[in-house]
């Protein structure tokens, strides 16, 4: 089968989509944007040339790559189209689909409520955008979620009629992977993964933290293992700065990105994924989110492809397969408690990452098939 797969930000979660399609019988075209490209081009190193990629000029109008896009679709005889994330050009995506009638289209929706709840809009260009996610919607007749827990909050919203998929935001590939070992005397190695995004993750729990470490004298170290979005993010990083004054257990990037290898470098070689989510959010048009139910962390996949323990916040909802590798808190004083029996006991961190891998071999290529088998047994 041809395949066509859209995706211009979410670059590692379209890597798995991309795996998951490659069965060795399928041709894949992907279309994407200059600086994902980049990011595609660490994640799959030589075999990227496995495929085949469409790439929008710096000079080309997003308009005009769609319809460049429609070209290749209609010369490559696609059969199936996937489109990862459309965040823009709304109006423009449903007459793709709408000139694409005989070809199989299926839609994620990484923000449920974004697309399917609508405050009154006060600006032109809000009334535009809501117009033309009603229309994308009505058009697309499978939609895809990232989280199981996010599967039954957007059927309730859809006609019945339409079909909605679970393909996580990650693939669990072991031979990629480094699992990490702790041992006494050893400091804890903790990652915020993410951009740094005061709308999706409460950085002030991070400085909570680490000023109880401090006065508890518990060996931590804590990674902020991204860029910085907006001027909210900005003010995080020069926290971070006065902070490093005069303390050495904070380590974060003064960039707008961190490039995949960096990335995995780090994911590897820590002890725990913590995420410090808001749960409730608004990330455009006024339209409030619900982490767990309408959209989903994607520190989740993150421990799903790195076979990592997790500290979350007790009211964040994710999928069951990775509760027994959890630790759920309520407040900092929870998270230093924890973390000190491992101080005490070393072993404990044995048999959690343990527990942890085989959480994620419930996301391995196979495993993730078997569950979708409408989408790949074909």
């Amino acid at each position: 089968m041809n395949i066509g797969i859209f995706e211009t930000e979410h670059f590692e979660g379209a890597y798995p989509v991309i795996k998951l399609f490659d069965n060795g019988a399928n041709a894949i075209t992907i279309f994407t944007y200059e600086k994902s490209y980049r990011q595609f081009n660490f994640l799959f190193g030589a075999s990227i040339e496995k495929y085949q990629w469409i790439v929008k000029d710096e000079s080309e109008s997003k308009n005009y790559f769609i319809f460049k896009m429609y070209n290749e679709i209609k010369k490559r005889n696609i059969e199936l189209l996937y489109l990862n994330t459309v965040s823009n050009n709304f109006h423009s995506y449903m007459v793709l689909i709408k000139m694409l009638r005989r070809i199989r289209i299926i839609a994620t929706i990484h923000n449920i409520n974004e697309y399917l709840e609508f405050n009154k809009t006060n600006t032109f260009r809000q009334k535009v955008r809501r117009s033309g996610k009603k229309l994308f919607i009505k058009e697309v007749k499978e939609f895809n979620v990232v989280s199981l827990t996010m599967v039954e909050n957007l059927k309730r919203k859809l006609p019945a009629y339409k079909k909605v998929h679970c393909i996580p935001g990650a693939v669990f590939e072991k031979e990629k992977i480094k699992i990490a070992e702790f041992a006494a005397e050893e400091k804890i190695k903790i990652v915020v993964a993410g951009t740094i995004d005061m709308r999706r993750r409460d950085y002030n729990q991070v400085f909570e933290l680490l000023d109880k470490c401090n006065a508890v004298q518990l060996p931590v170290v804590v990674t902020l293992l991204g860029g910085y979005y907006g001027e909210e993010g900005k003010k995080v990083l020069a926290n971070c700065k006065k902070y490093s004054l005069n303390h050495d257990n904070l380590t974060f990037y003064d960039g707008d990105v961190v490039d995949q290898p960096e990335f995995d470098r780090v994911m590897n070689d820590v002890h725990f994924v913590w995420i410090p989510s808001v749960i409730k959010t608004v990330l455009q048009d006024d339209v409030t989110e619900v982490y767990g139910a309408t959209i989903s962390s994607g520190n989740l996949f993150d421990i799903i492809k790195h076979a990592k323990p997790f500290i979350v916040p007790a009211q964040l909802q994710f999928d069951s397969y990775l509760n027994s590798s959890s630790f759920k808190y309520q407040d900092a004083d929870d998270i230093i408690e924890y973390l000190q029996k491992f101080i005490t006991d070393p072993s404990l961190y044995d048999e959690l990452k343990e527990k942890a891998l085989i959480n994620s071999e419930n996301y391995t290529i196979e495993n993730v098939r078997a569950r979708n088998k409408d989408l790949f047994s074909t």
